[in-house]
Formats: structure tokens, C-alpha cells, sequence
């Protein structure tokens, strides 16, 4: 079972090995499509009332942390108290910057999954997984859009 976990997170942030996985398509991965963003198309929300791609990602990257951090010590806590809702990357680096701590936080939810797990520290790490795996796919849907969109005249 942590072995199908290693691979769906594996498959969730980068997409399968081969042409087709169960969560994507090779290439759609979510660090590929979270690089795809512009820094400009991360900060804005799809509509008004929903949660920009950069705050999706930073709720993300605070789950698979936290998810990691307690399938090692039941007691941890989230040690980034910046709240996901609110937050918006200052510029291109904070954004890039971001991207990288959510690429180490997907390294160490890897890495936890080859700890002695229980059965119930086992469903927290494949309901991270899961969570991942939608968002990744709500994330590279409004990417289509955004591709799909003419950019207005300056």
C-alpha cells in the first residue's frame, strides 16, 4: 500500500511515467502546471469568491507539510502560519520561491510514506494524495482557460 501511495503522489506532482496515469496525462503534472502560471495569472482568482492558483498552491504546499510532519509525530504542527487565503506572491521570485517549498513539501510526504505506517496514518497520507490530485486538476483546467483566452490589448 505506501509503495501505490509513492507512486500516486509521485504521479500527482509530475505526472506518470508513461503516456497516461490515473490522475493525468504525461506533462500536466502539478509542479509542471503551477510553472506554467505567470506570476500576474497565479495572484488572480477565476471569479470572485474563489481562491487564486498562488493560494491554492500555498494550501497545498501546507497540507502535504503538515501531512508529512504528522505521519512522523502525530503531535506536530504547521510550523507556516501564513494564512492561504489571503496570501499573494510579491513578484515572479516569492512565486518561484513558493514553488520550490511545494516541490520539498511533495519530497517529504514521499519520504514519510516509507515509514511504518497504521492503518488510519495511512488513509491521512492517501487523503492528502487524493486532495492533491484534485486540486492538480482544478489547477490545470484553469490553466486551459487561460490558454485558451486571448490576452486583452494593452
Amino acid at each position: 500500500m505506501p509503495e501505490l501511495l509513492r507512486d500516486s503522489l509521485r504521479e500527482v506532482l509530475y505526472g506518470p511515467d508513461g503516456l497516461t496515469g490515473l490522475f493525468s496525462a504525461r506533462g500536466e503534472g502539478l509542479l509542471h502546471t503551477l510553472h506554467a502560471f505567470t506570476v500576474q495569472q497565479a495572484r488572480t482568482p477565476p471569479a470572485p469568491g474563489l481562491a487564486a492558483p498562488a493560494q491554492v498552491a500555498l494550501h497545498l504546499r501546507h497540507t502535504l507539510e503538515f501531512t508529512a510532519a504528522h505521519l512522523s509525530d502525530p503531535h506536530a504542527l504547521l510550523t507556516d502560519e501564513t494564512d492561504p487565503w489571503t496570501w499573494s506572491p510579491a513578484g515572479e521570485s516569492a512565486w518561484r520561491a513558493e514553488l520550490v517549498k511545494l516541490a520539498q513539501a511533495g519530497q517529504a510526504l514521499y519520504d514519510a510514506l516509507y515509514l511504518p505506517l497504521n492503518l488510519e496514518a495511512r488513509r491521512e497520507a492517501h487523503g492528502a494524495v487524493v486532495f492533491a490530485a484534485t486540486r492538480a486538476a482544478v489547477l490545470r483546467a484553469r490553466l486551459l482557460i487561460l490558454q485558451a483566452t486571448p490576452e486583452p490589448p494593452p
